[in-house]
């Protein structure tokens, strides 16, 4: 057998002539070979650091070294190199000692025939062992290279046997997106399906079954992570198959599609708020424009002189009712985001320190509130819709804790990034000033999340609430070029996250929104008259935070008994035109005057025409404040009207 490439062998003998045969009889068997030899330990040490070998002989016994020591030296520093033993001493009983230690083989030298065949093999079989060490290396490296793309990608990548009894891998992901350990699904190979949704699992478990062997498995669902968060989860398979076609193995990636769920749903409220806002506005612009036919002609038939009383109460009862959808139109018209806006540079924090005794009052005592004020730049906003809008979310808010909580207000900056705006169709990048309004009530379902700012949306009992105060919060919100979000968890709470923009400057010393702070109070007493509860209650707080007494009514006749008990005591009633109950805001004040025409009376409506008629003003010691109004109005207006001297 001829070997073309040069055969580097380093030789441990001291005897020259042994040197020679050995090199001859390998170059007999047609080896080509390059020789160095040592015959001593120290030279052996050197070789073996600088002579690149691919064999190494030694005899078995040497004057100053042994082949024992020339073995355990090269077994050190070369061990992947066959090591022979070319001797005429060795001994069977040594040999295979030596052959345990490490050496490759042994030929004696009296039957140098075998060395031939002796070294093929050795040589052979070393290089079985590099390729299969290079393999080793390969394998390794790649399967280094799968863990880290497996172990630091978001998705999580499976393997498992056709009949998902046995989970051969599962990578780190799964940790991260079904909230369980790894060992956990190991030890449990349906613990992935047990987290699946209710809803889901036996359609996925069907498909898990069926179409992954198939090639055709591709399934959305949700996962219920063991905090309760849930997580939509996008998860498709490949068989993989044997030689003979059967398959062996199911391959699977597993990505968690949670925030591309979230943002489409989100695309697809805000749509679905334009179209309604569209829908309301329009609904609401063509009703006012027939309510107001209907109240121009209630007016007129309320003006007939020979109107039965019969015939009077239906008109009443018409223009009341005329009121009411006027009301309930104004807000639709907010929400559509077509209501009137007047817009001043202001402080938010002014706003809330200017309305949060009343806000306090109207949560009631068992509701602790607390404001925490950050360090905000100006916005430019309608300061009355602002106050809407807290008033509305506190109201919201007390209603949800049933009187008893807390309620937490903060204000804040955020700059908001291209991507960041992205992750809401309805937000924008720049600079906002945010409002958040936490409660501890009793949170909102998820299924009801989506609805919320909906118009006459409500889960409150029949006459409990209209469906319009967060409607009329979102749409201020959007009129204002901003947005609102909201977090929430059933029994825990629900926050509530306006961002409006920003404007550059410093707002004034004194700016416009605690003009009402200034305003002063009194400590008449006032006979209010209000048949709407929660009004009712907002304007008690009111005034009652302007230090006035206030009596209070939510009909005529409870007027008439309150009337009955403090009539030396009552300054001024402040009373709405149209009350339930038979007698109107009119009615009670001219039964009233008529027992003392000193008495000073305060209207309020929405507006003035249709329930004292089209072209009637108020005689003197009446007056008339338009709804809606703000607490500073109400209160100057209180205010200003007590001052005044009646004409004679």
């Amino acid at each position: 057998m001829k070997m073309n490439h040069l055969l580097h062998i380093l030789y441990v003998e001291d005897s020259e002539f042994d040197r020679e045969i050995v090199a001859d009889a390998l170059r007999h068997e047609g080896f080509n070979c390059e020789f160095a030899y040592v015959a001593t330990k120290q030279e052996f040490k050197e070789a073996l650091e600088g002579f690149p070998c691919d064999l190494i002989l030694s005899d078995f016994t040497l004057p100053s070294f042994s082949g024992a020591a020339a073995l355990e030296l090269a077994k050190a520093a070369r061990p992947d190199v066959p090591f022979l033993f070319v001797s005429g001493t060795i001994g069977e009983e040594r040999a295979v000692e030596s052959l345990k230690r490490g050496a490759t083989d042994y030929v004696l030298k009296d039957h140098l025939e075998r060395l031939g065949p002796a070294v093929h093999r050795a040589l052979r079989e070393a290089q079985e062992r590099a390729e299969r060490l290079r393999a080793e290396q390969l394998l390794r490296a790649s399967e280094e290279r799968f863990r880290q793309v497996v172990e630091n990608i978001r998705e999580v990548f499976w393997l498992t046997d056709p009949d998902k009894k046995v989970i051969h891998y599962i990578s780190p992901g799964y940790e991260k997106i079904w909230g369980r350990t790894c060992d956990s699904l190991y030890q449990s190979s349906r613990a992935w399906l047990e987290a699946v949704h209710p809803d889901d699992r036996p359609r996925v478990l069907d498909a898990a079954l069926t179409r992954q062997s198939r090639g055709d498995y591709d399934e959305v669902y949700r996962v219920i992570r063991p905090d309760g968060s849930l997580r939509w989860v996008h998860d498709r398979a490949f068989p993989l198959l044997d030689a003979s076609g059967k398959v062996y193995r199911v391959a699977g990636i597993a990505e968690d599609i949670t925030r591309q769920r979230t943002l489409e749903e989100q695309f697809r409220q805000a749509q679905k708020m334009d179209s309604i806002g569209q829908l309301a506005g329009g609904v609401a612009h063509d009703f006012n424009n027939t309510l107001t036919v209907i109240q121009l002609h209630g007016s007129m038939l309320a003006a007939e002189p020979n109107l039965t009383k019969t015939g009077g109460e239906s008109v009443n009862g018409i223009l009341r009712a005329v009121e009411h959808a006027s009301a309930l139109t104004r807000q639709l018209l907010t929400f559509s985001r077509r209501q009137a806006i007047q817009t001043h540079e202001l402080n938010l924090n002014d706003i809330i320190e200017g309305i949060i005794k009343m806000l306090r009052r109207v949560l009631g005592e068992g509701v602790t509130l607390q404001f925490s004020a950050g360090d905000i730049p100006p916005i430019l906003a309608d300061i009355g819709m602002l106050e809407q809008v807290l008033m509305n979310l506190a109201v919201n808010a007390r209603d949800a804790m049933s009187g008893h909580g807390t309620l937490d207000i903060h204000t804040g900056t955020e700059i908001i990034s291209e991507p960041g705006a992205r992750q809401n169709p309805e937000a924008s990048a720049g600079r906002f000033v945010w409002l958040e309004v936490a409660d501890t009530g009793c949170g909102i379902p998820p299924e009801n999340l989506s609805k919320i700012f909906e118009p006459f949306f409500t889960t409150k009992e029949a006459g409990k609430g209209t469906g319009l105060g967060l409607a009329t919060v979102y749409g201020i919100v959007r009129q204002h070029r901003g947005w609102i979000t909201v977090q929430s968890k059933v029994s825990r709470g629900t926050t509530f996250k306006t961002y409006l923009p920003a404007v550059s400057g410093q707002v004034e010393a004194t700016p416009v929104a605690p003009v009402e702070k200034d305003v002063p109070g009194g400590t008449e007493t006032i006979l209010l008259v209000e048949d709407e509860r929660v009004l009712g209650e907002v304007v008690h707080s009111i005034l009652e935070s302007y230090g006035y007494r206030v009596l209070r009514a939510n009909s005529a006749a409870t007027a008439l008994e309150e009337w009955e008990k403090h009539q030396g005591e009552i300054d001024l009633l402040l009373t709405d035109l149209v009350l339930s109950g038979g007698m109107d805001g009119r009615e009670l004040a001219e039964a009233l005057r008529a027992k003392n025409p000193n008495l000073k009376v305060v209207f309020t409506s929405v507006h003035l025409a249709g329930t004292l008629g089209e072209d009637s003003r108020p005689e003197d010691g009446i007056n008339f404040l338009q709804k809606p109004y703000v607490p500073r109005v109400l209160a100057r207006s209180i205010r200003n009207f007590l001052d005044r001297p009646r004409a004679r």
